[in-house]
């Protein structure tokens, strides 16, 4: 992982952003890729609210802002039920309203180093750092439906998306901008991103062998089979749970459509991936950030002829 953010950093990319898994923190890995680098931003895509306390979370970012200033980013998102009861043991209660309150005291943390806070989850009558970050570390939320783009839009400093197709980031940024204005906010204010399955590749069917697989996995959580339906795959992702309740993984993985895969992955020639790429920027979205994936071959592989396919400027010195 650091020769490929170091990779990144060569080759002109403007962050890299990591997701938690059992068995990785992702907090002390961000530090760790952040002081095996210089420019680059890192980001944590996502660390889930309720594995966290939000004082704790802001401290383990305000420990790595000490040593990398102006270059990490804190994503936050919900996460999801079976992860948090069954992987965790916590209970997983008022996602909301448990998100936003923890949003807020996070980045009030790290704007100001310091908080005093009243909510209906949280109660925290004066917490302060030794010394507050050097710079203000900046939050995002995980969004996916539009309840949670617009508290995006209302409390956090950017939004992180996932598995967004193309037609869907125009009506995503219209839910972010009504969240910032009704909360009396500039919608320039917050930074919209999000994760583009990516894969430079000369065998489209490999790729899509594996992003069926992928989709099916997403399609067994309760909030991505809804986001699939919305974004306009109902009968997919209906499918795709009826199979997951019978445990079905082959029926799960069948009733994921090539339509469905086209529409939320990006792949082929180098030239390919990179007009689609911006497309997305031109439909609006500020920051693209390609997500490579296992497709049978040493990932390293994958994840290197995707991050140079994909390049948008010239090589830094």
């Amino acid at each position: 992982m650091q020769e490929l953010v170091r990779l990144a950093e060569r080759k002109g990319y403007a962050s890299v952003w990591l997701p938690e898994s059992p068995g990785r923190e992702v907090f002390t890995e961000l530090t760790a890729l952040a002081l095996s680098s210089e420019r680059i931003r890192i980001g944590t895509g996502i660390v889930p609210v309720f594995a966290r306390l939000p004082t704790v979370a802001a401290a383990a970012m305000n420990t790595a802002a000490t040593l990398a200033p102006g270059r990490v980013i804190l994503g936050l998102g919900i996460g999801h039920r079976p992860a948090m009861e069954g992987g965790h043991g916590v209970a997983f209660s008022r996602p909301f309203q448990h998100t936003r309150e923890f949003t807020t005291i996070a980045r009030q943390l790290l704007r100001q180093g310091e908080v005093s806070y009243t909510g209906e989850i949280y109660q925290i009558k004066h917490f302060q750092f030794d010394a507050p970050p050097p710079q203000p570390v900046p939050v995002f939320l995980a969004a996916l439906r539009p309840q949670m783009l617009r508290l995006a839009g209302a409390v956090a400093d950017g939004v992180l998306m996932n598995w967004a197709s193309l037609d869907y980031i125009p009506e995503a940024i219209t839910h972010i901008r009504q969240g910032a204005e009704a909360a009396g906010r500039h919608p320039d204010e917050v930074e919209i991103a999000c994760y583009l399955r990516t894969c430079v590749t000369d065998q489209p069917d490999v790729v899509e062998t594996a992003c069926r697989a992928q989709l099916a996995r997403y399609g067994s959580m309760t909030y991505y089979q809804k986001y699939f339906e919305r974004i306009g795959f109902k009968d997919e992702a209906n499918a795709v749970a009826e199979a997951w309740q019978r445990d079905d993984r082959e029926a799960a993985i069948a009733a994921v459509t090539l339509p469905m895969i086209q529409s939320t992955t990006i792949y082929g020639t180098a030239e390919i991936c990179r007009q689609r790429l911006q497309a997305y920027r031109e439909a609006g979205l500020q920051h693209p950030i390609i997500a490579p994936f296992p497709i049978g071959e040493p990932i390293q592989e994958t994840f290197v002829r995707t991050i140079e396919g994909c390049l948008v400027s010239d090589e830094l010195p």
